[in-house]
């Protein structure tokens, strides 16, 4: 009987369709009427994301039971469910409070939910800390920190960039207790629950979570505890005090009940970067020609094919458009050029770098245009990617300025996003990037400010993810594009110099690994866009007299941020401001450096896994043109 009983307990029960429906109109109600509703989520829900549970009939546990082998599962691949994205769209709508979860996947992170709305009680397979620092430090990392930990054993093997102290990993294994603040954030479990009035628990069998009496706030009397709902496929310990209990898949229960509430679920987007390397092909094909159209792919096009980009594609388009040698875009733009695309822009011929560009099946994406002689290239600018500048922003090191080749974590960060297993692709990695004054010349505009001209002048750090007014991408954000534009609208025929600070001034009142690119970098960014007229390489922080006079500036412009004082706590703005030339500008744009941030650390695993994936292909077709090679050259030798 004990036996028949667990073998019941483990069999997965499915409501009929109209049940599902009815049940989901009471949970729907429940959900509108909560004052403080939170979330328990467990391993069902991301079993749509092809990561295994535990106790299901292919689950980890119930496989080794029966002396089965589990099958190794890539989480580099997974995306945030349709369940994930809704729980983030609730969130967003104030209809649910907190999430308390048992994964540790980290895909309700990268759905969107903010890390405080959050407690992973299990920790993060993709955060490690520094226990020494005070607040304890947090890295998020793009591969799996927990490679070389175990049970009671935490120690990664890297080291805190601020302290030097060993990092560890935030996993609470089975046998264990956590007592890190961060993900664990059990204070913001308790105090959810505190304050609950409903619980939903979407794929757990809560015989793990049974074992937290003060998540189920037992000390309450019993018409005092939150309403329970619980959605699962099998039996669960709490099954007699539901309020209701949904046998049903998470990702059909979710979908049931978004409909019902009348919200949309948000889709997992993907996003795309546009650097100063793109800016140079850009600058290469239009002096082949004399009209550039450049063609932008749509957000789904990109994730299908090449995987997350960083930037939406309405972001895109104004970002390229800023690009002082562009004429025109085309937007929504095939990922795959063809003759007919040409034929509808009267495009003579399609211009890209000379490093291969594949579809998500291998194959070159300009093979038609080749093959009809509408095809030219251009050199790809070297020691540039997008690879190595979103690895910049996750590291939170200084290294990628200095001491490279000593820096352990930045050697991981490159072989983890820039090379596979198997090789090296000579068009995907991480180089360094040499600075030339030919380069210089070629950005620059080479004019000099006329009788007439309005010369303005913008000061900043100009980096990727500078939150100050007057900050660009890699190439152009459309935030600071935002500003630069509004500058540039401030006069008839206006003249604006950018003053860029060195890195080590940069660090001081930024902080943290800023800037991710180096003065030299910057520079050429800020050179890419048409507003700008001139650059001032290296310009002090203060705005002196000297400067003012010798530009013969006519009007200096800030954004609305704050403005960090001088190293001798003086104001840098202080003489302009004396002389009545000193004016605030609204971008107008709510993109900051913390949204950007959230952006890659939200698609980190999908950076990795596009890189390792593009590599491959991309050593494939090397093994192919080699192999063709050596047949045509012993053809030669035989003939």
């Amino acid at each position: 009987m004990k036996r028949e009983g667990l073998r019941r307990r483990q069999e997965e029960v499915c409501d009929e369709p109209e049940e599902l429906k009815r049940k989901v109109i009471e949970l729907a109600a429940a959900v509108r009427s909560a004052k403080h509703l939170v979330i328990y989520t467990g391993a069902g829900i991301s079993t749509a994301a092809s990561i295994p549970d535990y106790r299901g009939p292919n689950g980890v546990w119930t496989l080794l039971q029966k002396g089965r082998s589990i099958r190794a599962t890539d989480l580099s691949e997974a995306e945030p469910t349709l369940t994930h994205m809704s729980i983030a769209c609730l969130h967003k709508h104030n209809l649910v409070q907190h999430v308390v979860s048992q994964n540790c996947d980290g895909l309700h992170l990268r759905s969107g939910l903010p890390q405080a709305a959050i407690s992973e009680l299990h920790g993060n397979m993709y955060i490690e800390v520094c226990t020494f620092c005070t607040p304890n430090r947090e890295y998020v990392r793009m591969f799996d920190v927990t490679e070389r930990t175990a049970l009671h054993r935490h120690h990664t093997g890297r080291m805190c960039h601020k302290c030097g102290a060993q990092l560890r990993d935030t996993i609470v294994h089975f046998g264990e207790k956590g007592t890190l603040r961060e993900p664990l954030n059990w204070e913001a479990a308790t105090e959810a629950a505190s304050k609950a009035d409903v619980i939903l628990c979407l794929g757990s069998s809560l015989k793990v979570l049974k074992k937290y009496p003060h998540l189920w706030c037992m000390s309450k009397p019993p018409s005092r505890r939150p309403k329970l709902y619980i959605v699962n496929l099998q039996w669960t310990p709490k099954d007699d005090l539901a309020a209701l209990k949904l046998h049903g898949k998470c990702d059909d229960v979710m979908r049931l009940l978004m409909e019902e509430l009348g919200l949309e679920i948000p889709c997992y987007d993907s996003y795309d970067m546009v650097h100063f390397g793109h800016s140079n092909q850009l600058r290469q094909a239009r002096a082949m020609g004399d009209y550039l159209i450049v063609g932008i792919h749509t957000d789904e096009e990109i994730a299908k094919h090449k995987g997350p980009p960083v930037f939406t594609q309405e972001e895109r388009y104004k970002m390229v458009q800023a690009i002082k040698w562009v004429d025109e875009i085309a937007p929504r733009a095939p990922y795959v050029s063809t003759l007919e695309t040409l034929d509808k822009y009267n495009c003579d011929f399609c211009v890209h770098g000379n490093d291969i560009t594949l579809t998500v099946d291998g194959k070159d994406t300009y093979e038609e245009v080749k093959a009809a002689g509408r095809y030219r290239e251009c050199n790809r600018t070297q020691g540039v990617s997008t690879t190595d500048l979103v690895g910049r922003m996750l590291l939170m090191t200084k290294a990628h300025h200095s001491n490279i080749d000593e820096d352990l974590d930045y050697q991981k960060h490159k072989d983890n996003f820039g090379k596979g297993p198997k090789g090296h692709s000579p068009w995907t990695g991480v180089s360094q990037f040499l600075q030339t004054s030919q380069k210089i010349i070629q950005f620059a505009s080479g004019k000099e400010p006329q009788p007439g001209d309005t010369i303005i002048y913008v000061a900043g750090a100009f980096d990727l993810c500078d939150a100050g007014p007057t900050s660009l991408t890699e190439a152009i954000d459309i935030g600071h594009v935002d500003f630069l534009e509004k500058v540039h609208l401030l006069a008839e025929r206006p003249y604006i110099i950018v003053g860029l600070h060195f890195d080590q001034e940069v660090n001081r009142y930024k902080g943290k690994n800023y800037p991710i690119m180096n003065i030299h970098e910057r520079t050429l960014s800020v050179l890419a866009c048409r507003y700008v007229s001139e650059v001032v390489i290296g310009a002090p922080y203060a705005v002196t007299a000297d400067l003012l006079d010798h530009f013969k500036v006519d009007l200096v412009c800030h954004g609305l941020t704050e403005v960090v004082p001088d190293k001798d706590g003086s104001d840098p703005y202080q003489e302009p401001k004396r002389r009545g030339i000193f004016q605030l500008v609204d971008s107008g744009s709510n993109l900051t450096t913390d949204l950007i941030v959230q952006r890659i650390i939200k698609n980190r695993l999908e950076f990795e896994a596009r890189n390792q994936k593009k590599e491959a292909k991309e050593l494939a077709v090397l093994e192919a043109m080699k192999k063709t090679e050596e047949e045509e050259h012993e053809k030669g030798l035989q003939g």
